[in-house]
C-alpha cells in the first residue's frame, strides 16, 4: 500500500493511520457486509464494528498489504453471523399474505436470475470489444474510476478517455443489439 507506511509491525497504529486505512478500505468492506445483509444501516454499524475488531487486533495481522483482504473477511464474518442471528422463522396466520409473500419472493428469484443472465451477457460482449474500450469500460465502470483517475493511469488526455468510453458504450449496446441481448 503506497499510501500507507509503516516503520515497525509491532507498534500500534496512530490515529492517522487508522484514518487512512479507514477512508482506504471503507467502501469494499461496506459492499462485502451490505451482500450479505440487503440493509444500509446494519451494514454502517458492522462495517464500523469490523474496523473496531481490526485495529484492536491489529497486530495478529503479518503484513500492511493484506489488511484490505483480511478486514474484508472480518465484515463478511460479522454480517454471516448477523444474518444467521436474526433471520428467525415468524409463522403467519393468514394465508393470502403468506400468497403474496411467496408471489414476490418469486418475482424476487425470476429478477436476480435475469439480472445475472444480462451481466453474463454484457461480460461477454464486453470481451468481444477491442483492448482500448474493453479496459475503459473496465476502469470506469468495474473499478468506478473517475475519468481524470484513467487519464493518469492510461497517460491519455481525459478528452480521449471521454470520447473512449462513449464508444465502447455505443460499440457494446451495436454488440449487445445485434446478439438479441438488448431489449428497448
Amino acid at each position: 500500500m503506497a499510501v500507507l507506511k509503516i516503520s515497525n509491525k509491532s507498534s500500534s497504529l496512530s490515529n492517522d493511520q487508522k484514518h487512512i486505512l479507514y477512508k482506504s478500505y471503507y467502501k469494499d468492506v461496506f459492499k462485502t457486509i451490505y451482500y450479505f445483509t440487503k440493509d444500509k444501516e446494519i451494514s454502517k454499524e458492522l462495517t464500523n464494528e469490523a474496523y473496531i475488531k481490526a485495529f484492536e487486533k491489529y497486530d495478529n495481522l503479518d503484513e500492511i498489504d493484506k489488511f484490505k483482504p483480511w478486514i474484508c473477511r472480518i465484515g463478511l464474518n460479522l454480517a454471516k453471523n448477523h444474518v444467521t442471528r436474526n433471520n428467525r422463522i415468524t409463522l403467519v396466520e393468514d394465508t393470502e399474505s403468506l400468497n403474496l409473500i411467496s408471489g414476490n419472493m418469486e418475482d424476487e428469484v425470476i429478477d436476480k436470475i435475469q439480472k445475472k443472465h444480462i451481466r453474463q451477457k454484457v461480460r461477454s460482449t464486453i470481451s468481444k470489444l477491442d483492448i482500448k474500450y474493453k479496459e475503459v469500460i473496465f476502469m470506469r465502470y468495474y473499478n468506478e474510476l473517475s475519468y481524470n483517475d484513467i487519464s493518469e493511469k492510461l497517460d491519455l488526455n481525459i478528452n480521449t478517455v471521454k470520447s473512449r468510453v462513449n464508444r465502447a458504450k455505443e460499440k457494446l449496446y451495436n454488440l449487445l443489439k445485434m446478439e438479441g441481448g438488448y431489449d428497448e
